[in-house]
């Protein structure tokens, strides 16, 4: 008969050899990467939710915008968009600096993206003073306001925590073995961008349809 194990027989069972474990965990094995994950999918579910509220009330309207007023300007928005794509770029460019160690490159292409998100932030502020409804008067303004609002308050967002990033990257934080910051905060940037085109579509496109 086999006699019960004692518990120090039962903790020496249980020990895992971590020896070989790295330090620094990147991609899908760093609990952070999951994290961030989450938090697009939440967003994204608001992404949608807003999107599709503008499709059903557009497509519920015989007339849009209602009240016979005119579509927001279309030539400042969409330079804001392509300003938005091309600091995915350098936010790329960037996390290729920090694969190969290149402190420098990585700072200059990650301040390069704050500019550029900083440009746009100018750019929608001015396109909220050119509004010609408050966000209360009708269910079009609201749409136009809070979702312009949503997206504004996100590319803030973004902008200070790459700057953050920026920080850090210039007292020589990251390296190649120690990027998951940066790619995390690389697959926000890019999603905090490319969530606003179905936005661009439906506010600017679609009321000249």
């Amino acid at each position: 008969m086999s006699t019960p194990m004692s518990r120090n027989q039962q903790t020496a069972n249980a020990d895992i050899d971590v020896s070989n474990f790295s330090r620094h965990l990147n991609g899908q094995n760093a609990p952070i990467w999951w994290g961030i994950i989450g938090l697009i999918l939440i967003e994204l579910s608001v992404v949608s939710a807003f999107t599709v509220t503008y499709l059903y009330l557009y497509m519920q309207h015989p007339q849009w915008p209602p009240n016979d007023i005119a579509p927001p300007p279309l030539f400042i928005p969409t330079w804001s968009t392509i300003l938005m794509l091309l600091s995915c770029v350098t936010m790329y460019l960037a996390g290729k600096s920090v694969e190969k160690n290149k402190s420098k490159g990585f700072v200059v292409y990650t301040f390069a993206s704050v500019i550029m998100a900083l440009l746009v932030l100018w750019i929608r502020w001015q396109q909220f003073d050119n509004f010609d409804m408050r966000w209360d008067q009708h269910v079009y303004g609201s749409l136009l306001w809070t979702i312009s609002g949503f997206h504004f308050i996100h590319i803030v967002s973004a902008a200070i925590g790459t700057a953050a990033i920026g920080l850090f990257g210039m007292v020589g934080f990251y390296t190649k073995q120690r990027q998951i910051g940066v790619v995390v905060d690389t697959m926000y940037w890019n999603f905090v961008a490319f969530a606003w085109l179905p936005f661009y579509l439906v506010l600017y496109y679609f009321p000249r349809l």
